[in-house]
């Protein structure tokens, strides 16, 4: 015991002789719940955005502008959050767009900005804003199957705290206040009472979400309004995306290489297409005032 003792005195004694291990994660696997409270942005974008530089910057809305709620409805975007928005969308260097699970009224309501593009029902619908719209076909068929669906899922698996959110062309069936006991169960049956109408199931933030079967998401809304309202070069041009859901990974897919992402997770553990996760919406916040700055120049 003397003898280690001495040894690791030594070792304190002479820190530049001792290999000391330590352990690094990637960003990519970084626990996000021991991260920085503001991550350190100059160290994840200083090289690729420099500043002066315009970039095409693409958003999610819930979870990743506001916090999650129990309900849709009482989601508030910060003054703070919206400031930062407007301040890089009126910059002259930012085209903006957010891309929302919600119906693309709702959003654009949530945020009230008129200088940027909104997409709602992850991507199926597209705000422009001079008012004009493009929405992604959804077979008559389908459609007509989509009333029938919501009253099926009211029938039959809203109870003990869950609802469903009607958004036009698309649902979510939300179990978040749900009684734990039900919420297994429910939500399988929401599942196969979805695809039983032709529409695809979802798993998402304490939800189902059924959508039409069009082969469409939010990475192919994303590439579809870049190329068209912003840039058909786009992919030569600096793109930054943030997202908090299993839904948004398709952007972060389709920028990987080329542009750069964020996961808003605070899961060790979690897979994603993203090059770097940041814990909070607060962090979400400072990376708007790091690229408000930054395009300033």
């Amino acid at each position: 015991m003397a003898m280690l003792l001495m040894g690791l005195l030594s070792c304190l004694i002479l820190l530049n002789s001792c290999a000391i291990s330590v352990i690094s994660w990637q960003p990519n696997d970084q626990d996000a719940s021991e991260m920085a409270t503001l991550p350190d942005y100059d160290q994840y974008l200083g090289e690729y955005l420099k500043p002066g530089d315009s970039l095409a910057l693409l958003l999610d809305y819930d979870g990743t502008l506001a916090e999650l709620t129990s309900h849709p409805n009482l989601t508030q975007m910060s003054g703070e959050m919206r400031q930062a928005l407007r301040n890089i969308a009126d910059s002259g260097k930012a085209f903006v767009a957010v891309i929302s699970g919600r119906d693309v009224d709702g959003v654009k309501e949530k945020i009230g900005l008129e200088n940027i593009i909104y997409s709602g029902n992850h991507g199926l619908e597209v705000l422009y804003p001079n008012g004009t719209r493009h929405n992604q076909g959804i077979p008559n068929d389908v459609a007509g199957n989509f009333d029938k669906m919501i009253d099926h899922l009211n029938r039959e698996v809203v109870h003990h705290g869950s609802w469903v959110e009607n958004k036009r062309v698309s649902i979510t069936f939300h179990f978040r206040e749900a009684e734990q006991q039900y919420v297994e169960e429910m939500a399988r049956r929401a599942k196969e009472i979805i695809e039983s109408y032709g529409y695809r199931a979802n798993e998402a933030h304490a939800s189902v979400e059924g959508k039409p079967p069009v082969q469409w998401n939010k990475g192919l809304a994303a590439e579809y309004i870049l190329g068209t309202s912003y840039d058909p070069s786009w992919r030569q041009r600096k793109v930054i995306f943030a997202g908090d859901d299993t839904t948004d990974e398709d952007v972060m897919q389709m920028i990987k290489g080329s542009g750069r992402s964020f996961r808003v997770t605070k899961d060790k553990a979690l897979v994603t297409n993203a090059d770097y996760k940041i814990p909070s919406v607060d962090a979400v916040y400072h990376l708007l005032k790091w690229i408000e700055a930054r395009i300033a120049g």
